[in-house]
């Protein structure tokens, strides 16, 4: 296991999405089938049946994907604030996954990407939100899948997408993403802060490229809570940017997964 990370083990937003999620919930009707009984005809024996419309459910699941045809379940801002619930919404555009998009708001919940992805990682630029579409995850909250090379990253609200797979050391993510641990294992996700090393954090990805954000207790000192952390390369290692830290192997002994065997953190031995 990796050392004790900061407070949430979640990516922050400029949204701050967090939430949570509703029950399903629905509805039968009752009737008369009573047996000997007698009527008479009335004018609304003659009125035309209307079908009801399709149960939408009043919250939706992200990964399940359970709303109506030509809709799709996406994260809103029920206050219009930040993301903490979600409902169906008409799917308005074709953008796919890794695409830029425009979401039309927190409150609306609604954006230009297909039927496979929401708009998150969103930016006010010129008076729009613009951001990058990402894929859903599919399966179940307790086993969530997605496409090679991706991982599922979920927060302790209604989100839950596919971010590509990185390597810490090598940072070889997009422009505009840096390598964070979430969810036990390693994403490419935007950065909120890029907060330096040694300098206080909140989410795992207000740190800048190529740090961590840790317990405080971990560290020589820390003027917050938990603080950016650097990784280290444990074949040479090097923690010069944090005095009196020390390159401490990342995951437990013989529990490394394959590639990640020489990775570290710059932390104060035990």
């Amino acid at each position: 296991m990796p050392p004790p990370s900061a407070g949430d083990d979640e990516a922050g937003v400029t949204t701050s999405p967090e939430g949570d999620d509703g029950d399903d919930s629905s509805s039968t009707s009752e009737g008369s089938d009573e047996a000997g009984s007698s009527s008479t005809s009335s004018s609304e024996d003659d009125e035309t049946f209307i079908p009801d419309e399709p149960d939408v459910p009043e919250y939706c699941d992200l990964i399940t994907q359970d709303c109506p045809e030509g809709e799709k379940c996406v994260a809103y801002g029920s206050t219009g604030g930040y993301w903490d619930a979600t409902k169906c919404t008409p799917v308005k555009g074709d953008q796919k996954p890794g695409e830029p998009c425009v979401l039309d708001g927190i409150a609306l919940g609604t954006d230009d990407c297909d039927e496979t992805g929401m708009c998150v990682d969103v930016e006010e630029i010129d008076g729009q939100l613009l951001g990058t579409c990402a894929l859903y995850c599919t399966g179940t909250l307790d086993t969530p899948m997605c496409p090679p090379g991706y991982s599922c990253v979920v927060n302790s609200g209604p989100l839950a997408f596919c971010y590509e797979s990185c390597d810490p050391l090598l940072q070889d993510c997009q422009v505009g993403l840096a390598c964070y641990w979430a969810n036990d294992d390693f994403h490419c996700v935007f950065t909120t802060e890029d907060i330096p090393t040694g300098e206080p954090c909140g989410y795992i990805n207000d740190c800048a490229k190529g740090n961590i954000c840790l317990d405080a207790s971990l560290l020589p000192e820390c003027a917050g809570s938990s603080c950016c952390v650097p990784y280290c390369d444990l074949a040479d290692p090097d923690c010069a940017s944090l005095p009196t830290t020390e390159c401490v192997p990342f995951f437990e002994r013989d529990t490394a997964p394959p590639g990640y065997e020489q990775l570290g953190v710059c932390i104060v031995p035990d």
